[in-house]
């Protein structure tokens, strides 16, 4: 029985980390695992070329792997040119098809920051930056068009649970399903604004600090306050 358990838990961990067979769980291991956390210039470059080469679906040239980067299922990641992972940050592809986990070209992932495609596709547009400590988490998907910028300490997607459901039951098992979040091309969030599932974010939008946005956001709107109210539309300053 003991022999059975021991069995189960390590097919459990291979089915989380992706590992499609036994020898794929020794290479995830001695790539993901041991170098993760190699210090200095031969730690980059050696997860700049194994990485690169032996972990994803696809990776684009000239990626930036910090120290103790985890992935989870990285063989349903796309990377695309230039990416860069700041240390300390998470990547999970579990519970996404290949090629449903997409950073395109330039995007930059900043230190401590979790991308999670827990219930949904999360896919990233060029040139996307994510700052220090944001948490992404795909309930039914999550879109961030090209040149968004997100501050520190932001908060996307999350499930929902049914507030209105049976007092009987736990909370916890009366979980929604996922309507997928979508933020436009070059937005800007400020630090800790927190984007709950099911919203669309206009192109062009600022959102500032601090903010709960928990609806629909036209294009070039200016956002604040929780829950966020529009206070103004974006203008050129040649207007």
């Amino acid at each position: 029985m003991g022999r059975m358990k021991g069995n189960s838990a390590a097919r459990a961990y291979r089915d989380r980390v992706g590992a499609a067979s036994w020898l794929g769980l020794v290479w995830y291991e001695l790539l993901a695992c041991w170098l993760a956390p190699l210090p200095g210039a031969a730690g980059f470059l050696l997860r700049r070329w194994l990485w690169r080469s032996g972990l994803f679906a696809r990776c684009g040239r000239q990626p930036v792997f910090g120290r103790n980067v985890s992935l989870f299922h990285p063989g349903r990641m796309y990377l695309g040119e230039r990416v860069a992972i700041d240390d300390d940050c998470r990547l999970d592809a579990e519970r996404c098809e290949r090629g449903e986990f997409v950073l395109d070209d330039d995007v930059i992932i900043s230190r401590g920051s979790l991308l999670s495609a827990m219930h949904g596709h999360l896919k990233l547009g060029p040139r996307v930056s994510i700052g220090v400590n944001c948490l992404l988490y795909s309930a039914g998907g999550i879109d961030i068009g090209a040149d968004t910028m997100l501050a520190a300490n932001c908060y996307l997607g999350g499930g929902s649970y049914a507030v209105r459901g049976a007092l009987d039951q736990p909370m916890a098992g009366q979980l929604l399903p996922g309507q997928g979040l979508v933020i436009g091309e070059d937005c800007w969030l400020g630090a800790g604004v927190t984007v709950i599932d099911g919203v669309s974010i206009g192109r062009g939008s600022v959102i500032a600090a601090g903010a709960v946005v928990i609806g629909d956001v036209e294009p070039y709107s200016v956002m604040a306050g929780v829950p966020a109210r529009r206070v103004g539309y974006r203008a050129s300053l040649e207007s």
